[in-house]
């Protein structure tokens, strides 16, 4: 599915909807844009695999769609098909969807996460899933973030970047292929400006403008 922010702060999704992804209300899939119901003041966007979430102005967030592991972080595993505000969230900044997780980066530099936590995607030190948002351990002057398909990287202040969660191909950039429950430290990357995460693959742009991944 694809969603877009639109000017005035509300949303349009189109694709498949069988877990009400597109927050219209329905779960019927839909070949062109429709409106997602009630989302006002919205500010950032991100779709996960099943699920959507929306940044708003005021630093909180709503989500819809698969719940099943908690991904939409209103506390439950029900399935919404129109938002929800995501419980206990304030000060946030940017907001990321992976899979069946996502996370959020606050103001000060630090960053929450909610939803399927099996490969330590949330950065919690566990791999219990949350239904609701928890503090990622360790991580500090981070100042944007990205969730790939199982797991998380955040693109801290220095240029540098730190990643938790499955590491099966390397993602993490650890230079192991270790799963990590907490962040650990992108290996031999500096003046990093953004980065971006993948299925099973991770890169970050540099100040010159080349690309390392």
């Amino acid at each position: 599915h694809t969603c877009a922010l639109l000017s005035d702060g509300t949303a349009k999704c189109w694709g498949y909807n069988g877990d009400g992804q597109l927050g219209d209300g329905t779960t019927t899939n839909r070949y062109t844009p429709v409106t997602v119901s009630g989302l006002t003041n919205a500010v950032a966007i991100a779709t996960g695999g099943w699920h959507t979430c929306a940044l708003l102005s005021d630093g909180t967030a709503k989500c819809w769609g698969s719940n099943g592991d908690g991904q939409l972080g209103d506390g439950t595993t029900i399935r919404r098909t129109t938002p929800v505000t995501v419980s206990g969230l304030t000060n946030a900044v940017a907001i990321t969807a992976g899979c069946s997780h996502t996370c959020a980066l606050l103001s000060d530099g630090t960053a929450k996460c909610w939803g399927w936590n099996y490969f330590g995607q949330l950065g919690d030190g566990t791999t219990t899933s949350r239904t609701t948002p928890v503090q990622v351990l360790g991580l500090t002057n981070a100042v944007a973030i990205a969730a790939g398909w199982y797991h998380t990287c955040a693109l801290l202040s220095d240029g540098t970047v730190k990643c938790w969660g499955r590491n099966n191909y390397g993602q993490l950039g650890d230079g192991t292929t270790a799963n990590r429950y907490t962040p650990v430290t992108v290996s031999g990357l500096t003046n990093a400006v953004a980065i971006t995460a993948g299925y099973y693959h991770t890169c970050a742009l540099l100040s010159d403008g080349t690309v390392k991944c």
